[in-house]
């Protein structure tokens, strides 16, 4: 609890509250429009559950980061935010490549995977290069949300490859 009060330190209810909308809206907005662009049930249980390891990487990360003595500070209320958005953008490849071709005469779902695959691990290594790139150039604080981000990003990905193996039959 101690790391969401020094998060929240000096934060007003107005601040709270709008960035608690604005991740539940990120969050709710991705969803619905995956599930109504699909209409498929699995591909958002994917989602939500790549969503959910994202955010509890987030967590773990800002704990591993305060153990570390790097002052928590408001910057890593951006953490969720970045995660979220970049998340967004790789479940957009899934679900964009799937209406492309589930309408296709002998749809197979291991196509998707395997064009998922190989987009998850070009998304991968640009995300890592692009925080090794800037980490040379921040402060330590800036240098722990970067990091952070990236990592819980990734994880979020390969977590939703990883189930996918098994929801997606």
């Amino acid at each position: 609890m101690n790391l969401i009060n020094n998060i929240t330190n000096n934060w007003s209810m107005y601040e709270k509250n709008m960035e608690i909308f604005l991740l539940l809206s990120i969050l709710g907005i991705s969803l619905l429009v995956i599930y109504s662009a699909t209409k498929n049930k699995q591909l958002l249980i994917l989602s939500t559950l790549s969503f959910i390891v994202a955010a509890i990487f987030n967590v773990m990360g800002i704990y591993i980061v305060s153990l570390f003595k790097i002052p928590i500070t408001e910057i890593f209320r951006i953490i969720p935010i970045i995660t979220s958005i970049l998340l967004v953008s790789n479940l957009g490849i899934l679900v964009g490549f799937y209406i492309s071709k589930k309408d296709m005469k002998g749809f197979n779902i291991s196509f998707i995977m395997k064009e998922y695959f190989s987009d998850s691990v070009k998304q991968t290594i640009f995300l890592l290069l692009l925080g090794l790139s800037t980490l040379l150039f921040v402060s330590v604080q800036t240098e722990a949300v970067i990091a952070i981000s990236i990592l819980s990003t990734i994880a979020g990905v390969w977590s939703l490859y990883w189930i996918s193996k098994y929801i997606l039959k």
